[in-house]
């Protein structure tokens, strides 16, 4: 609950992923206050074995969170969060609830189905840091939404040591890669993916549509949980800035 005007936002985590944390304190307006707790997953298992292991223990780090007097409770995970197809997100939704009486609850793979159709887009480009078993789930879980996604892209495992120190321009390159003149949005999933929401409001100038990354949408959606609706910078159009004038030509 807000104490003096002050909210508080509660963040659940992979184990590593540090990008996260960063963007949502990049973002963050002076209202509110950040609490995070990390997610718990085995070492040495394969990497569906590890998405599903963040969910099976998520009541307990969810518990531990709530320990805060929490507005609202992120579960920071866009494939652990649609790994199991349409309702998965609402399972998780429901043991977050259930594990902390009921805090408002915000699960990334469905944020980032409302920031889209929020954007009144259907036909969108993807691209992600993912295996091909997890990006074939990704389609499937998105298209099951409703987008048609008219071009894919995944990261090459050759191009960065890690998803989590990647520089800016893998994201940016491996965006402008999947752009067509038919999208109406581009999507970059994986709330890991360093890089991603700091190359936002640069995208939508070159290719003149709105960007949707997985820590966008998900902070955007927090910020609306709990009511609050100013601009935040190098947010891009999602978050308030406006849309670009002219696209770039492909």
């Amino acid at each position: 609950m807000a104490r003096d005007g002050i909210k508080r936002l509660g963040l659940l985590t992979p184990p590593a992923n540090t990008t996260m944390e960063d963007d949502f304190a990049r973002w963050m307006p002076d209202s509110v206050r950040l609490h995070t707790n990390r997610l718990t997953a085995p070492d040495n298992c394969t990497n569906v074995e590890y998405l599903e292991a963040i969910a099976e223990h998520v009541s307990e780090s969810s518990r531990l969170l709530n320990q805060v007097p929490i507005d609202v409770i992120a579960f920071g995970c866009t494939s652990g969060s649609f790994l199991h197809g349409p309702g998965y997100d609402d399972k998780i939704t429901s043991e977050i609830k259930d594990a902390t009486g009921g805090v408002s609850t915000v699960v990334t793979a469905a944020a980032v189905v409302d920031a889209l159709k929020s954007l009144n887009v259907t036909k969108i480009s993807a691209c992600s840091p993912y295996t091909d078993a997890i990006n074939e789930r990704l389609k499937e879980f998105y298209s099951h939404a409703g987008f048609d996604i008219l071009n894919f892209a995944a990261v090459d495992p050759k191009r960065v040591n890690s998803i989590h120190d990647a520089p800016p321009e893998v994201a940016l390159e491996l965006a402008l890669s999947v752009n067509t003149p038919e999208s109406e949005a581009i999507f970059i999933s994986c709330t890991a993916f360093n890089g991603a929401s700091e190359v936002i409001e640069e995208l939508e100038q070159k290719t003149g549509k709105p960007i949707v990354t997985s820590n966008q949408a998900t902070f955007w959606w927090c910020m609306r949980e709990m009511g609050i609706t100013e601009a935040i910078p190098g947010g891009g159009i999602l978050m308030g800035q406006e849309r670009p004038v002219e696209a770039a030509v492909l």
